[in-house]
């Protein structure tokens, strides 16, 4: 009967789809790992087994792209890891995103390599094959080369990084690993430059932090009470907005911003410097970005104030330019607000815009362009301001010259401000502002002026250079937005300034004026009448001026005790209401460490018990699965041996009787087919070996006669090829010996020379000649003596070492000639037992025939007491007994016959029988 089906273990399957990728099955072997981890059993799993289950199953999702089966196993296994070990999740998803993005990287490799292998032709810009298939298909060949290879890898990568993020969100024990899979989700849209998907990042991130309130009462969620929960998340949206910036994204940059403003708003822990700087440095390109000049200004302005005293962080440099971005930037905001007889449709339109932007400032209310002009001076930014720059703020703000302001304004923009990248964007906004200030300026001097005379006022260096038809039209979008009381008179070519007593467009600055407006003057008319009204009292009833001064000078001693009387009850009460805070405080304290030690405590005793109950079902769960797999395993070689013997040996009996026999005898089957197929080999070794013979010798007699005819042809052409070596040798001899005759008689010639010319030198040196010749002989005497030196002391350290080698050769042999002498007696005492058990297990065997056949034989007539039965089967045996023991048994060979053992009796396990046997 086959054993009943269970789910193995995670070992046991990751070897079976180990062995599935050996043979070229890796889509079997990962639907075996996904069936595996998808399964009830493996809930109950530890981590330490199940990693590197889950690292083979990420690995082969990996090579086939299969990111459905990648997401269901990784949320699998985050279910398994949870409660024990959160951090085996952290290294299985990173190596897993490692992996993918090696290919990712290795498929733009092998892109660029096969676009440079495919170039037949270097000289040739372009084939004429890729000229009309780009005007077909409108794409190049690394386009089509990205798509088809690079393409579906980038693909699984962001699917893997979008997955990621959904199975790890909202989890207090991922909440790490959370952020840092998407810090490499952002550095991933940064890279390849995917807009696209950054976009859809940043939406999902932001659902994410939107749904932790949501889901607040689960086990295990996010607490954003927690300030390092909080700085992990405004560590992730920093990231977010300098990565949005680089890729000039700024609807997200703006997201990104009121992310990060409303997890400052919830931090319980004040926020680095650094990140505030760029918080609000950020925020100023934004609004640049977004053409909002009051709210850039203003950006500005906190940036400044959040930076100026961190001359740690920054340096004098830094710190100047951003003061010089302070100044410029509040210069550039527009002077005049537009005119009540203006439908200001577009200011109510912005006007939740305007709210939002003053929150993300950290304002209470909306800055103005007076507001940022006294933060201005009254911060003393302008100390910090480049000496060129400082001249600025006085000539717009400050000095009343109408006639003179653009020409003195022109070097500071055409030398200051243009050639500085860092403040060039301003010059456009401050030419509009001066201006503004010309038009003021001039319309409270003159009542009309000629428009070629504006022109000539209104010259700016380039590139602010503005021309007629730009200063007009200006002009005219400033009228009618209600800016400026003017109009323009096209037949005499003038501007007249209306002189409307009931304007109510004011300027957003205190500059110089030179007089009040008619519209001024008609704002402050009650006011000058109350003046005046009083003035002429005080000067007709002097002695009423005195009654109300006395009156008066009561209240105000009246007004003073009051408001002692008031402050002195104010404090009272501001006392019994810190002290009612602070005991309902403290009562809302102990209440909270209170219900938070008993969740503690009641937190600890559920997973205690959860605990001791997942490692009891777990030692169950183990004990059942080892006595099935002992009992398997049994059945398994029970049956194989069955098997095996039935096949070699051709006996006749069924697989279950065969399991049911004696093991011993099973063995003893199993030997005589052993026996019985040796011989089989050996007779069929003799009749190849004799067949073998017989084509051999066939070979031979056939080859006989060939030999012969072949030993005559190699002769004959031996001879031959003798015969003409012998030829050339003699030739060459002969012309060797000419030619060195010639030679002998062209040196003969000279010899006599020579022999003088030797003569004389060898007298000459003959004496240096004998002392170097006794030089050298001793020197080689020398060292013929130090060779034969240390040869002798190197023979006889090796012959040392040889001598200590054969001594120790010698002890081991003689060692382990006594180990096999002794293994040997132990094996024949073991043998000797074993025969004396065989013995034993006869005699029993015997015995137990003796009495089956008793108990089967008739019971005789006359009674025989116990004693005398025994005395009578002893001394007659029984012919049960007889026929029992004439029934042949297995006996030992003679080499093995039993022996009476003297000793106790040893017992010999089976496997060391067999080994025996």
């Amino acid at each position: 009967m086959a054993p009943p089906y269970h789910q193995p273990r995670p070992e046991v399957v990751l070897r079976r789809a180990e062995e599935l990728i050996n043979v070229g099955q890796p889509v079997t072997a990962l639907d075996t790992l996904y069936e595996a981890l998808t399964s009830k059993r493996l809930r109950n799993a530890n981590a330490a087994s199940t990693e590197p289950f889950i690292r083979k199953f990420a690995e082969l999702c990996v090579e086939q792209r299969r990111g459905k089966q990648l997401k269901d196993g990784l949320m699998q296994y985050r279910n398994i890891v949870q409660h024990t070990s959160p951090e085996s999740l952290g290294a299985v998803v990173e190596t897993m995103l490692e992996n993918i993005t090696q290919r990712v990287t290795e498929a733009q490799r092998n892109v660029e390599q096969s676009a440079v292998g495919s170039i037949e032709d270097l000289d040739e810009a372009e084939t004429p094959e890729n000229m009309i298939l780009s005007l077909v298909s409108g794409e190049q060949n690394r386009d089509r080369a990205d798509r088809a290879v690079v393409t579906p890898w980038l693909k699984f990568l962001w699917e893997a990084y979008r997955n990621l993020l959904d199975i790890l969100r909202n989890n207090v024990r991922f909440e790490a690993l959370y952020q840092r899979i998407s810090n490499k989700a952002i550095d991933f849209c940064r890279t390849y430059e995917r807009k696209t998907e950054f976009h859809r990042l940043c939406e999902l991130l932001r659902n994410h932090l939107q749904t932790i309130a949501k889901y607040a009462h689960q086990q295990n969620s996010v607490n954003l009470s927690n300030p390092e929960t909080v700085q992990l998340f405004l560590d992730t949206h920093f990231h977010q907005l300098n990565t949005a910036t680089e890729m000039e994204l700024w609807q997200e940059c703006f997201y990104a911003i009121e992310d990060i403003h409303s997890l400052i708003q919830q931090s319980k822990r004040p926020i680095k410097p650094q990140a505030m700087a760029n918080y609000f440095e950020k925020l100023t390109r934004i609004m640049y970005v977004a053409k909002n000049p009051l709210f850039l200004a203003a950006a500005w302005h906190r940036y400044y104030n959040f930076i100026h005293r961190q001359t740690k962080i920054f340096t004098e440099e830094q710190l100047q330019s951003v003061a010089n971005n302070v100044l410029l930037s509040t210069l550039a905001v527009p002077i005049i607000k537009s005119s009540s007889r203006v439908l200001s449709t577009a200011a109510k339109e912005n006007k939740h815009r305007t709210q939002r932007f003053t929150n993300l400032l950290f304002l209470s209310s909306a800055p103005t362009r007076v507001s940022l002009i006294s933060d201005l001076v009254g911060n003393d930014v302008l100390a910090r301001v480049s000496p060129e720059l400082r001249p600025l703020y006085d000539l717009v703000e400050e000095q009343f010259h109408p006639l003179s302001i653009c020409k003195k304004l022109s070097p500071v923009l055409s030398e200051q401000i243009a050639t500085n990248d860092d403040v060039s964007k301003y010059g456009t906004l401050l030419c509009n502002v001066i201006l503004t200030r010309l038009l003021q300026q001039l319309s409270q001097v003159y009542t009309s002026v000629q428009l070629d005379f504006i022109f000539r006022l209104a010259r700016f260096p380039a590139p602010y250079t503005m021309s007629a038809a730009e200063i007009e039209r200006f002009i005219m979008h400033g009228a009618r937005r209600g800016e400026f009381q003017l109009r323009i008179d096209h037949q005499t070519r003038s501007a007249v300034f209306d002189t409307d007593p009931f304007d109510s467009s004011q300027s957003l600055s205190n500059g110089a004026q030179l007089q009040a407006s008619p519209s001024d003057l008609m704002r402050s008319q009650l006011s000058s009448l109350a003046i005046c009204l009083s003035n002429a009292q005080r000067v007709a009833c002097p002695e009423f001026v005195a009654e109300k001064h006395a009156e008066k000078a009561a209240a105000v001693t009246t007004a003073l005790q009051a408001m002692a009387e008031e402050h002195r009850m104010a404090n009272a009460r501001k006392l019994v209401i810190d002290r009612r805070k602070e005991i309902i405080e403290n009562a809302l304290a102990r209440k909270e460490r209170t219900e938070t030690r008993e969740r503690t405590i009641r937190i600890q005793r559920e997973q205690e018990m959860e605990r001791e109950r997942l490692a009891e079902e777990q030692r169950r769960r183990e004990a059942e699965r080892m006595q099935k797999e002992r009992d398997a395993i049994q059945r398994a070689e029970a049956k194989k041996l069955a098997e095996s013997i039935k096949l070699k040996a051709g006996l006749n009996v069924s697989i279950d009787e065969l399991e049911t026999m004696d093991t011993s005898r099973l063995l003893e089957m199993q030997v005589e087919q052993i026996e019985k197929e040796k011989q089989d080999m050996q007779s069929r070794v003799k009749v190849l070996g004799r067949r073998m013979d017989h084509t051999e010798r066939a070979y031979r007699q056939h080859e006989k006669p060939l030999l012969e005819g072949d030993y005559e042809k190699q002769k004959k052409a031996d001879s031959e090829n003798y015969a003409s070596a012998r030829k050339a040798q003699l030739e060459q001899s002969r012309e060797k010996h000419q030619s060195d005759l010639a030679q002998k008689k062209r040196f003969q010639r000279m010899f006599d020379d020579f022999n003088a010319v030797r003569t004389q030198l060898d007298e000459g040196r003959s004496a240096a000649l004998a002392a170097d010749r006794k030089r050298v002989r001793d020197e080689l005497t020398e060292a013929r003596d130090a060779r034969i030196a240390e040869y002798r002391l190197m023979r006889a350290e090796k012959d040392a070492a040889e001598a200590k080698e054969r001594a120790e050769r010698e002890e081991r042999a003689a060692r382990e000639e006594s180990a096999k002498a002794a293994k040997a007696a132990e094996l024949a005492q073991l043998r000797e037992e074993m025969a004396a058990q065989r013995a034993r297990d006869d005699e029993a065997l015997n015995r137990r025939l003796e009495r089956e056949a008793e108990a089967k034989a008739p019971v005789k007539s006359k009674y025989v007491p116990p004693s005398r039965r025994q005395g009578m089967e002893s001394a007659s045996p029984s012919p049960a007994a007889s026929s029992a023991r004439s029934t042949p048994v297995p006996t030992a060979t003679p080499a093995e016959s039993p022996k009476p053992a003297d000793g106790p009796k040893r017992y010999i396990p089976p496997a060391l029988r067999r080994k025996m046997q």
